[in-house]
C-alpha cells in the first residue's frame, strides 16, 4: 500500500507544480494556447505521470543526440 500512496503523491505534487507554473505564466506567449485543467486531467495526470516522464525523456534524449 506505501508504494501506491508514493506513487499518487509523487503525481499529485506534479500536478501542483504544473497548475502553479500555468498559473504563473499564464500571459507568457508560450502558454497562450494551453488550456485550463480540470478536475479529471488533473486525476488522470496524476495516475500517468509515468508515461509522461518516459516520453519526455526520450524525445529529450533523441533530440540531443540528432
Amino acid at each position: 500500500m506505501g508504494i501506491f500512496l508514493n506513487y499518487l503523491f509523487i503525481g499529485f505534487v506534479l500536478a501542483f507544480l504544473l497548475d502553479y507554473f500555468s498559473f504563473k505564466y499564464k500571459n507568457h506567449p508560450s502558454w497562450v494556447n494551453v488550456p485550463d485543467w480540470g478536475w479529471g486531467a488533473r486525476m488522470a495526470f496524476a495516475i500517468f505521470w509515468p508515461i509522461g516522464l518516459f516520453l519526455f525523456i526520450y524525445t529529450y534524449i533523441k533530440e540531443i543526440t540528432k
